[in-house]
């Protein structure tokens, strides 16, 4: 089974401040909640995913490790357009770093702070992009008009003060990120000389990527990142208790 998955990770705050802000985001778009449950992992996330649950949107809600600033979000419902920047605003611009990945195809993250996106990447920006065939040539629609390409490039740069003491966030770029689609299109863009010639050499596990990018800003704690895997996967010992939240 591909693996998909969102987390969202909130600094410096307690996860029942989080939930006040869900709340609080949601009341205002007047979608009630239709769901509060508080227990162990397993059973949180059984009940938050039960099909028969009348509920759009689905969190739940961890306790930060103990070495760790950050309270985890698992958004096990619909993804919710810009839910990063309103919780970063509700929660006195606090820092939410959220990671991804979809199946075996694109992982990525996004940064907000201060009630604001500050940046954004995605491992293949073309990803579901060009998916309808064109009329005339029935091949695939070219992407090239319909992405905004450079908007989805990392500038790590940007968030340096995240990065443990030591980490230059071009290393960062080069090791965890920059493999895959960007260094291919990167060296078609320059005419530069590619050192990879072998296809399986290119390939890059982006559930793999998406761990390392939790390791490297020690999301969860600085040797683990747990959340790079299917959630039902992800053991109460590591999860531990939990809280889930469900809205219409």
């Amino acid at each position: 089974m591909s693996t998909t998955i969102t987390v969202l990770h909130i600094q410096g705050h307690r996860p029942e401040a989080v939930e006040d802000a869900l709340a609080a985001i949601f009341t205002r778009e007047e979608r009630p909640r239709v769901l509060r449950i508080e227990g162990t992992y397993a059973a949180v996330l059984a009940r938050a995913t039960d099909p028969d649950l009348a509920a759009a949107y689905r969190y739940v809600i961890l306790r930060p490790h103990a070495s760790s600033t950050w309270t985890p979000v698992l958004e096990v419902g619909n993804r919710a357009d810009g839910l990063d920047v309103e919780l970063s605003g509700t929660l006195d611009g606090a820092a939410v770093f959220t990671t991804f990945v979809f199946g075996d195809i694109v992982s990525g993250y996004r940064l907000a702070r201060a009630g604001a996106l500050v940046d954004r990447y995605a491992s293949d920006p073309t990803y579901g992009a060009g998916d309808e065939e064109d009329e005339a040539s029935g091949s695939p629609a070219s992407v090239a008009e319909d992405v905004d390409i450079e908007s989805e490039r990392a500038h790590p740069e940007r968030f340096a003060d995240l990065l443990p003491a030591g980490t230059p966030p071009e290393d960062f770029v080069r090791v965890v990120l920059a493999p895959g689609w960007w260094e291919t299109h990167d060296t078609e863009a320059t005419g530069a000389p590619n050192a990879a010639t072998d296809d399986e050499d290119e390939l890059v596990d982006e559930t793999d990527r998406m761990r390392c990018i939790g390791l490297a800003l020690e999301l969860w704690a600085p040797d683990e990142y747990p959340f790079a895997q299917d959630p039902e996967d992800i053991p109460n010992t590591v999860a531990g208790p939990a809280i889930a939240v469900a809205f219409t």
